[in-house]
């Protein structure tokens, strides 16, 4: 299983890359792919028909791809100051809420209703896909995989950090294997890694850089904290919704892993927030 996941996240890393380094519609076209899979993935998980849910993440994921490919000035209406601080602040909102929800409920366990699971999804996906683009767009790729990479370092460090120290379960009502120590190995290490990498290079295009400069040293730290347990919040979520759904993976399009949503469930709770913080700061 080891050498399948670690096969299959080569193989994906190749792809981002690839697209980025060919052009920005090549990147887009990746990215929407993606996020189309994961909504499909999604509303499966809400009892959709498998065949709607297809039609309805496919035109989502043109639609997407369409906006950053021939309308700039609808993107520009949506990617405007005001109009993403709205987009972001209310996925931000819906984001705190289900944070309450998990963890008041993580040891009972969370039924989520279908109806409430899919709602949330249309709210959630266009406002990590403009929040992802926006990234991309405004400060560069360096800039934006540095918001990926709070959950990548976060998710890494947590997996290694309850294995070694073990302790206390964190949500054994819905995802039994979290740790407390996990989490608190992910939280330092993305704290650690982001200081560390401002005081080696404080002009480096990154997000942390950024929230680090507008800020002081303890309200970055609060900010970056935030950020790792929205990942958690975002990774508890999608396991939530699959075992309100009696489902083990959100699909199988991806070895090793299960499907895009079981990759993507902490991006999309983190990239409105970095987005929301940042327009915040900067005054919109």
């Amino acid at each position: 299983m080891l050498k399948q996941r670690i096969i299959t996240a080569v193989i994906l890393l190749i792809i981002v890359i690839g697209s980025l380094l060919i052009s920005p519609l090549a990147f887009a076209a990746v990215a929407a792919f993606a996020m189309g899979a994961c909504l499909w993935e999604w509303l499966r998980l809400c009892h959709w028909n498998s065949g709607l849910a297809v039609v309805c993440a496919a035109v989502v994921s043109v639609f997407f791809f369409w906006l950053e490919y021939s309308n700039p000035p609808a993107l520009g209406t949506i990617q405007s100051g005001n109009g993403l601080m709205l987009l972001s602040g209310l996925a931000t909102i819906i984001w705190v809420a289900i944070t309450a929800l998990i963890f008041t409920r993580r040891t009972t366990g969370w039924h989520i209703n279908p109806i409430i699971g899919w709602i949330s999804a249309w709210f959630i996906m266009p406002a990590a896909w403009f929040s992802l683009m926006y990234l991309y767009r405004t400060g560069g790729a360096l800039y934006m995989l540095s918001v990926l990479s709070i959950v990548w370092i976060a998710d890494i460090m947590a997996y290694f950090g309850g294995g070694f120290f073990r302790g206390p379960k964190m949500a054994v009502g819905i995802s039994p294997k979290k740790t407390w120590s996990g989490a608190a190995t992910g939280f330092i290490s993305v704290i650690v890694i982001a200081y560390i990498l401002y005081f080696c290079a404080p002009n480096a295009t990154l997000w942390s850089n950024s929230i680090i400069r507008l800020t002081t040293v303890w309200s970055s730290f609060v900010i970056l904290g935030i950020s790792v347990v929205f990942s958690i919040s975002g990774d508890l979520w999608e396991s939530a919704l699959k075992r309100s759904a009696n489902i083990k993976d959100s699909s199988n399009l991806l070895p090793g892993h299960g499907g895009f949503f079981d990759r993507l469930d902490a991006q999309l709770s983190v990239l409105p927030l970095s987005v929301f913080i940042l327009l915040f700061l900067q005054g919109f």
